[in-house]
């Protein structure tokens, strides 16, 4: 049996997987790919973090809390914003090399962002920079499987105990730990145009799902404005910091469109982005608009990699404009955890992007995604050193982790689409706008009010299939109970934020899904849910 099974190879698992084999825990790395197959590599940005003159973590979380539009839990931005200089500045004494001028760090300006505060390698290389340090600073005890498929999460007494994995040569064996810390990623192959790799299929939040344990705002899927509209899959993606550049996105007409659309025009959060570029393609029947860079002095040296991604697909971009459309990107919900990573499950944690952490809320802001792994993965090594064993009553486990469930099994999994269909299904109807009918049209494709089930797999691709189908269901679930829009969730006949829906839906299996206020998780006041963290019912139109 070993202290620590990783489930993940990115920014959070390997992090994680550092920092517990430092305190002296036994610690196995399992992936179902290889070592930097995970999406952490194909980051581009960089990592926001207040280590400019003149930035500080409290503009920082400002901006953090501004993009989550309401849904951020301030204390969990808090601990992010705090703690993540000085997880940076351990990257590099891993050997990470960061740009600089003149000796100093270089900084980038991208969405929502009220400053340059983002940090990158390579110019737009630096997911994978990240990901060659973490693998190349993994102690020598830990034990690393790639190729190896986790289908589920073992559970004892009401504890999980570790998972059931897959070796590449196939079949099924136990995994045991005393500790066993989902680091999965996200669920970007549920839509059919997506920057996300093949690998992201949502296996965590599924596994942790099935087990019993609590997960919420998988409504808030974030669709990355400006992907490049071209057959290559995962599309290749043209980062935020084109934009902080001086790149302008323009119509079909070549009308600078964004300075209608926000303050911050084409600098204004995601969501925002998103948003306008997708009701101009709706309303105006395109399939892109363009992303003018002309501007950028040295573009092919400041971001080798879009350079090298448009040049491979046909375009110039010192001379061209580039064809644009928004792709599934980043899912800002998943297991809940408390501030250490803990979740409703003992035994079980949580960090990166498999995590509801409350962090990013309704919409992440730009290049928080790296530093949420590398600020929440080393809290749970810390946490589980210190003997720590279930969730506290912090962050986004104030008020959930009052909504009970204690592991209960359930019923089994929804017999499944096949994956092309799937992703057709949610891209179409449960995609950046969405409504009633296409909601419950998605709802329908994925089974509707009667799945027929199936047994649990026993082989990776069917069990990426069910995995897909269960987060989907809990997406277009919450999507459809949710009657408003606010950030990445954007509903055509509920077209305005609605304070009564401020709070969380959350998923427990063999439960009713609930609703949970956020101004009752915040002040942390005991029996104050607005309403008692009611079961909803489809079709009540209210939380």
């Amino acid at each position: 049996m070993y202290d620590v099974a990783v489930l993940g190879s990115g920014i959070a698992g390997l992090s994680c997987a550092i920092h517990a084999a430092r305190s002296g825990a036994s610690v196995v790395v399992v992936t179902k790919g290889r070592l930097s197959m995970s999406a952490t590599r194909y980051a581009q940005g960089g990592v926001a973090a207040a280590l400019a003159a003149g930035d500080s973590p409290e503009l920082h979380a400002a901006d953090t809390l501004a993009a989550g539009a309401g849904l951020c839990d301030p204390e969990a931005v808090a601990v992010l914003v705090r703690e993540g200089p000085e997880r940076v500045r351990e990257l590099e004494t891993l050997g990470a090399v960061f740009d600089r001028i003149d000796g100093d760090l270089a900084f980038a300006r991208e969405g929502g962002h009220s400053l340059a505060r983002v940090v990158h390698a390579g110019g737009d290389a630096t997911g994978a920079e990240i990901e060659r340090t973490l693998a190349a600073g993994l102690p020598a005890g830990i034990e690393v499987r790639e190729g190896w498929f986790s289908f589920d999460l073992l559970l004892r007494a009401g504890r999980c105990t570790g998972a059931s994995v897959g070796p590449p040569e196939g079949g099924v064996v136990t995994l045991e730990a005393r500790h066993t810390v989902l680091a999965t990623g996200g669920a970007g192959q549920l839509y059919a145009v997506t920057t996300n790799p093949a690998v992201s299929t949502g296996d965590g939040i599924a596994m942790a799902w099935r087990a019993g344990a609590a997960v919420a705002d998988v409504e808030f899927m974030q669709f990355h404005p400006t992907a490049l509209h071209h057959p290559t899959m995962p599309r290749p993606l043209l980062s935020e910091a084109l934009r902080g550049d001086g790149a302008v996105l323009r119509d079909e007409q070549g009308r600078a469109f964004m300075v209608d659309e926000h303050p911050m025009a084409d600098l204004a959060p995601r969501d925002v982005v998103a948003r306008a570029i997708t009701r101009r393609l709706v309303e105006r029947g395109l399939d892109h608009v363009w992303l003018d860079a002309t501007a950028i002095d040295d573009l092919p040296r400041r971001f080798p990699t879009i350079w090298a991604a448009s040049r491979a697909a046909g375009y110039d971009p010192t001379t061209d404009w580039l064809p644009v459309a928004p792709a599934a990107h980043y899912l800002s919900g998943g297991v809940c955890t408390d501030l250490d990573g803990a979740t409703t499950l003992p035994g079980l944690w949580a960090c990166g992007e498999v995590a509801c952490s409350g962090v990013h809320g309704a919409n992440r802001l730009a290049s928080n995604s790296l530093l949420d792994g590398l600020v929440f993965a080393p809290r749970v090594a810390a946490a589980i050193a210190a003997g720590k064993e279930g969730p506290d009553p912090t962050g986004v486990l104030r008020d959930v982790a009052r909504l009970g469930g204690e592991g209960s099994p359930g019923p089994g999994p929804a017999a499944t689409l096949r994956r092309e269909a799937l992703q057709r299904a949610m891209t179409t109807r449960a995609g950046v706008l969405r409504d009633r009918d296409s909601l419950g049209e998605a709802w329908d494709a994925l089974g509707g009010d009667d799945p027929q089930l199936a047994p649990t797999p026993t082989e990776a691709a069917a069990a990426e299939l069910v995995n897909l189908t269960q987060v989907g269901r809990l997406l277009v679930a919450a999507a459809r109970r949710r009657e408003e829009s606010r950030g990445t969730h954007n509903r055509l006949d509920f077209p305005e934020p609605d304070d009564a829906w401020r709070g969380r839906i959350v998923h427990l299996r063999g439960q009713p899904d609930r609703f949970v206020p956020l101004d009752a998780a915040a002040a942390g006041r005991p029996g104050a849910h607005l309403p008692t963290g009611d079961p909803l019912v489809a079709g009540e139109g209210r939380p």
